[in-house]
């Protein structure tokens, strides 16, 4: 018999990763809440009703989490869920103790093989998938660490990376992964043909799904994952890629864009559709224009390249 602690939290759909980022720091051990599902066919192009604006988001911890400790800490972080996306429906809902001995897999049925680009697919580890034609296929086990490719910022980004890599006269072949998580938007670099790629993340926990995830792959010769940050880096990368949200990407802009090559690329996400236009501002103002935005829902993704130098 194996016993488990839930943790329920009522969160907008775009604050979702930030509320994702806090309680895996607490110490999650897995979450799901409603998704969007694709068409039958599994084509992003498929009708698809839109997602409601509010959801549930539930958090399963182990057995001796004080959940009251929980709640309170939930509920001192909500004034920086207010300060980045405003105002909103955020609240705790409730808090189970479950005796079960299944639940730990229950969550994985929310995680399934979809395509989300043209030719992209990502599967779980545990879900057998063929590939048609010239389907790329992404594995990943999230473990601890944030980044499945369900999520609406993480699917753009994907595409984007799937342009740069399909549609730029020289891909990149040198890409740095901001915050990497489970290392998905590194790693779907490295499937796309970079040969050194380098994901970075402060969570020494994401560092090491990160690697386990470049061995799934089989890429674990050109991805590394390290627990560094951006200010101790001082090469630059043909391909740059942030899924953050937009106030750290601001704060952070000079230095991404430092990182990024001359011609280079970055792909940026993590932002409101309201707030693209002062991430947009802030990068130009650094030296990187707009190339192309992407929306889907409250969501916005950038690709943006860097000048060339004087």
């Amino acid at each position: 018999m194996t016993r488990w602690k839930s943790f329920t939290v009522k969160v907008r759909r775009e604050a979702i990763d930030a509320v994702t980022r806090f309680l895996m720091d607490q110490g999650s051990l897995g979450m799901a809440y409603d998704e969007q599902l694709l068409g039958a066919s599994g084509d992003p192009a498929d009708p698809i009703p839109p997602p409601p604006d509010v959801t549930k988001l539930t958090a399963y911890f182990p057995w001796d989490t004080d959940l009251h400790e929980l709640k309170r800490s939930f509920l001192e972080f909500l004034p920086v869920v207010a300060e980045s996306f405003g105002e909103g429906p955020e609240a705790f809902d409730s808090a189970t103790e479950i005796t079960d001995t299944g639940w730990a897999e229950k969550w994985k049925e929310h995680f399934r093989a979809r395509k989300v680009g043209r030719r992209l697919v990502v599967k779980p580890s545990w879900e057998e998938f063929s590939p048609a034609g010239n389907d790329v296929v992404l594995t990943i086990d999230p473990g601890q660490a944030f980044g499945t490719g369900t999520h609406e910022t993480t699917r753009m980004c994907l595409r984007f990376i799937e342009d740069v890599f399909d549609r730029a006269p020289s891909p990149p072949r040198s890409v740095l992964d901001i915050g990497t998580g489970t290392g998905i938007l590194g790693i779907a670099a490295a499937k796309f043909g970079a040969s050194r790629v380098l994901g970075i993340d402060t969570d020494p926990v994401a560092v090491e799904v990160a690697r386990k995830n470049a061995g799934l792959n089989g890429v674990d010769d050109s991805f590394r994952s390290e627990g560094t940050t951006l200010s101790s880096i001082e090469e630059e990368f043909d391909l740059v890629l942030g899924n953050l949200i937009a106030e750290i990407l601001v704060d952070l802009s000079g230095s991404i864009v430092a990182r990024c090559a001359p011609e280079g690329w970055l792909v940026l996400s993590g932002i409101l559709t309201e707030k693209s236009g002062w991430v947009v501002e802030e990068f130009d103002r650094n030296g990187a224009s707009l190339v192309e935005e992407k929306t889907d829902g409250q969501g916005a993704a950038l690709l943006l390249r860097k000048e060339k130098r004087p």
